[in-house]
């Protein structure tokens, strides 16, 4: 089951994003740790007892400069932002992304009131696992932008406490 994040994650949570790389920006460790800081919720799997995924949840009160979220707070008045959601290359396939929303649906259930939670999914560079793996947990598109280097599709779900 995910838990919180705890500061002794963070270098392996480092490590984890930057191998998730175009899928997710790069960051340094202490640029991961401010976002870690003003996230509304970080939860983290282990496998093995260490960590080897991750995701990262804000809400509209965070401060970030991101052209997405900038879209999303001009887009909604209230939402849940998975900014990034990261998996160790040796742990792809094991459902540890689709346990990771669960417990994140799970946990947002009882504050949402209506709140959606919110993504963006990389179409150029392309990302259709991605987009295939939000389609399949229910999220649908709700915008697209293109800023020339990137093109994102924006999806959104309604909060419940499971994925399906």
């Amino acid at each position: 089951m995910p838990r919180p994040f705890e500061p002794s994650d963070l270098d392996a949570l480092h490590k984890i994003n930057e191998a998730c790389l175009p899928a997710v920006n790069s960051l340094s460790a202490a640029e991961l740790r401010a976002l870690i800081d003003d996230s509304f919720m970080t939860l983290v799997a282990e496998l093995n007892g260490a960590p080897a995924g991750f995701v990262l949840c804000l809400d509209e009160t965070a401060s970030y400069d991101s052209r997405n979220f900038l879209w999303l707070q001009q887009s909604y008045p209230r939402f849940f932002y998975v900014d990034r959601i990261g998996i160790a290359p040796e742990a792809r396939g094991r459902g540890l992304g689709e346990m990771l929303y669960a417990a994140l649906l799970e946990r947002l259930a009882p504050q949402a009131n209506g709140t959606p939670l919110t993504c963006e999914v990389n179409e150029r560079p392309p990302n259709p696992g991605s987009l295939r793996f939000h389609r399949r947990l229910g999220f649908a598109e709700v915008g697209r932008q293109d800023f020339g280097d990137k093109a994102v599709v924006y999806m959104a779900r309604a909060i419940t406490d499971a994925t399906r």
